[in-house]
């Protein structure tokens, strides 16, 4: 090699290595860059991932909005607004789709510790049936028993009306029977066996709702409904989400 080649491959090397350093160090940069990204990506909570229990949500568990409803079934102000949304039901599916709106009742005893007993045994009940599939169909049979047989006959309606009294013992029983439940939802009644579950549900609600119903719709907080308000209350209520 004489003299001159030396001197080009040295004028060369320098330059070559200087740019496969800059590369080295693009590559470098744009790999953590979507590395920082996916963790992120992976690390995003999502609708579902936020959902306390799958069986008490109506709507996509991968809706973009997420609505919660803190309730107790012996509080006659959450059975108005749920009571609507039975009526509409169709409707309300609908409303769900349209908005993106994955929907959760987060059910509780919370009353039972204000003084309704009935509270504990109507949550008990409402869980035996949702181990079994029928959360939907026993909750809504149980909102239609209570105002027929109480709230539309002034009983139980409101902090006013006179109290529940004298509940059957068999009532929770005979509506889980109607929608076809049996000896399992007898002896999960009987034996107390979603008590736990449901004492756990309530005490974790109770950092969140302030009062029944307590409604978390996205960044919205709302608490209470009126014990004659219709639709178009539900409708405000879930609108207010969505601002």
């Amino acid at each position: 090699m004489n003299d001159t080649e030396t001197e080009t491959i040295q004028d060369i090397t320098p330059k070559d290595s200087g740019r496969i350093i800059r590369l080295v160090a693009i590559i470098v940069v744009v790999l953590t860059f979507a590395g920082l990204i996916f963790a992120s990506n992976a690390m995003r909570r999502t609708t579902a991932d936020n959902v306390w229990d799958q069986s008490t949500t109506v709507g996509s568990l991968d809706a973009k909005n997420h609505y919660i409803m803190y309730t107790d079934l012996m509080c006659p102000y959450c059975d108005v607004f749920s009571r609507q949304l039975l009526e509409h039901w169709d409707e309300f599916e609908t409303y769900l789709a349209e908005n993106d709106i994955l929907f959760e009742v987060r059910l509780t005893d919370l009353l039972y510790y204000s003084g309704s007993a009935n509270s504990r045994n109507a949550a008990e009940a409402v869980y035996c049936a949702k181990n079994e599939g029928k959360f939907w169909d026993f909750y809504h049979e149980a909102l239609t028993s209570l105002w027929d047989d109480y709230h539309s006959k002034g009983i139980g309606s409101s902090q006013s009306a006179p109290p529940i009294a004298n509940m059957p013992a068999d009532y929770w029983l005979e509506v889980g029977h109607s929608v076809g439940l049996g000896d399992d939802f007898d002896q999960c009644v009987a034996h107390r066996d979603s008590a736990t579950a449901v004492e756990e549900t309530t005490l974790r609600a109770g950092k969140f709702a302030s009062g029944m119903p307590t409604f978390q719709f996205n960044d919205a907080y709302l608490s209470g409904f009126g014990e004659n308000w219709g639709w178009e209350h539900v409708l405000s209520y879930l609108n207010e989400g969505l601002k």
